[in-house]
């Protein structure tokens, strides 16, 4: 019984590490393709808390992912006035692998 356990306690642990790799690869995605879509300098930086991902499936009888990242850009005008604009990012999960920026297909940039 203890061995059932274990092997399963075992299969969710390499669920959950799998499942926040590819939500780090997302972010990543993310954050270069905002960067290339709005042209902003290369050295760009984001925080974390700037970037909020969820998922979901396309529909309830297909097994495609979607991602969903919401994402805020700060930056400061001329005059040293805060501008913040928040970007919408979708990414359908093209590849099962999903550790790799290609295995994602960015379907609308709003």
């Amino acid at each position: 019984m203890k061995k059932i356990v274990f092997i399963v306690f075992a299969i969710f642990l390499f669920a959950c590490a799998s499942d926040n790799k590819n939500e780090n690869v997302v972010r990543e995605l993310a954050k270069k393709d905002v960067i290339e879509k709005l042209q902003l300098p290369e050295g760009t930086k984001f925080v974390d808390q700037d970037i909020e991902l969820s998922q979901t499936k396309e529909n309830d009888a297909s097994l495609e992912i979607i991602y969903l990242v919401k994402i805020t850009v700060k930056s400061q005008d001329r005059d040293g006035n805060e501008n913040i604009k928040t970007y919408f990012l979708n990414y359908k999960k093209i590849d099962e692998d999903g550790s790799d920026p290609s295995d994602y297909e960015l379907i609308s940039f709003e």
